[in-house]
């Protein structure tokens, strides 16, 4: 028997036994099950493969655009906090601790209120931009950031005492004068509560002993701080430029006589 008949005796033999085997109830189902195990772990197979893919694609974009921008999660942390849901606290640590010994000067208020809003300095009245906080007992106490900001300026002054400026965002600034200790310094980013100093004395106001003086402007024009406290930014109201006072640092022009 030459080798091509051996070869086709193979064929025919293994198409039998595959005959004899078909007739056996069980071996349909047996094929399809194991046909089908066959596609699962397949198709498995392919989608791992893919998620896997997918995922390295994304760490590796997410690795460039960092290197890209040069800025990381440690860095976003890092940004100055200029948080738009804050509104303006009292800039003291404890309210309880400290009372307001001076008040805002407002045209609105009665001649008896301006009055009581009048600062005597070198024989003139002056009327008095913000209000002044001093603690019961007239002990100094810690001075904190009504707001999150950049200081703009951090001086001593030789009317106002140690003084402190900082800029928020729409023009608005807050005015800390009448301080001591100054803990904080031009360019410095400051998170609301964060304390900058302690209350002090001036000469401007040598009358209140120790206090902090502390001021709300928009486009350099005061407003009263006590009616926005718990307020944003957004709550100041618009400044004309009528409104500008020129000098945020010099006292108004002196009252020459008291009305009423």
């Amino acid at each position: 028997m030459n080798q091509e008949e051996k070869q086709g005796s193979k064929v025919d033999q293994l198409k039998a036994n595959i005959k004899r085997l078909m007739k056996k109830r069980w071996a349909v189902p047996a094929l399809y099950l194991t046909l089908a195990a066959v596609v699962l772990t397949g198709f498995i197979w392919l989608t791992t493969t893919s998620e896997d893919l997918s995922q390295e694609d994304y760490t590796e974009d997410s690795e460039f655009d960092v290197s890209e921008s040069g800025e990381g999660h440690e860095e976003d942390d890092a940004v100055p906090v200029a948080v738009q849901n804050e509104v303006f606290e009292m800039p003291v640590l404890d309210e309880s601790e400290v009372s307001v010994v001076g008040n805002f000067y407002s045209n609105e208020d009665s001649a008896e209120e301006q009055v009581e809003a009048l600062i005597q300095y070198n024989n003139y009245y002056y009327q008095n931009k913000g209000v002044d906080l001093a603690s019961d007992n007239g002990e100094s106490f810690d001075v904190s950031a009504a707001m999150s900001g950049t200081v703009v300026k951090a001086e001593e002054d030789a009317l106002f005492g140690q003084v402190v400026h900082v800029e928020h965002d729409d023009d608005i600034l807050s005015i800390y004068q009448s301080l001591e200790g100054v803990l904080v310094e031009e360019g410095q980013t400051v998170k609301q509560g964060d304390v900058m100093a302690r209350a002090g004395r001036n000469l401007f106001n040598s009358e209140a002993g120790v206090h902090l003086h502390f001021e709300i402007r928009k486009n350099d024009v005061p407003v009263n701080p006590l009616e926005y406290m718990e307020q944003p930014l957004t709550s100041l109201p618009e400044v004309d430029e009528d409104q500008a006072s020129g000098s945020e640092d010099a006292p108004e022009a002196p009252v020459d006589h008291l009305e009423g």
